[in-house]
């Protein structure tokens, strides 16, 4: 889920012809030190630091008590939206809408997109759902590296707030 994250947002900048993005490959920005050029720092931090997921939460809870927070699983959202859905809407107490029918499976967007006829879907836009190269192997290990102590944290805040740990989380610490 993080890793492909950080590689969506590299692929969305080079789409639009960032020059960083587009002279670097994705592992040289995420695997840039320190002493690299602060373009390519600043988008490596870009792509790394929204999978910090726990980092975040603290900071939530920071502001709002653990019951104010509902932590919506992104997987669960993009493979089940109405489960998704059923979820939050109960979690905010309000009218329930029935996502079963109002949301459609695209196959040509690779995604859930608004239900208009049984035929017909309405999807967000051409840059939604674009199809990228495979990520490097390699990337995706160091990726796991580098994740694997802020999904560690993730999942222990998780357990303490008592909320149930998504499974793309128990996989990848399971395999980590």
């Amino acid at each position: 889920m993080y890793c492909f994250r950080a590689y969506s947002w590299y692929q969305h900048i080079r789409s639009h012809g960032d020059p960083i993005a587009n002279n670097y490959t994705f592992h040289t920005v995420i695997t840039a030190n320190d002493s690299s050029p602060k373009p390519l720092r600043d988008l490596r931090n870009r792509c790394l630091n929204p999978g910090k997921y726990s980092h975040y939460l603290e900071r939530w809870l920071g502001e709002y008590s653990a019951h104010q927070l509902h932590v919506l699983d992104g997987s669960l959202l993009r493979a089940e939206p109405a489960t998704a859905m059923n979820a939050l809407q109960k979690f905010l107490k309000i009218p329930h809408l029935d996502y079963q029918k109002l949301l459609k499976y695209d196959p040509k967007k690779g995604f859930f997109c608004q239900a208009v006829s049984n035929e017909k879907t309405k999807c967000l836009g051409k840059s939604k759902g674009r199809i990228y190269p495979p990520m490097e192997d390699r990337s995706v290990k160091f990726l796991r590296r580098y994740y694997t102590p802020h999904n560690t944290a993730l999942s222990k805040l998780l357990v303490r707030l008592g909320r149930p740990v998504p499974q793309w989380l128990k996989d990848e610490l399971s395999n980590g």
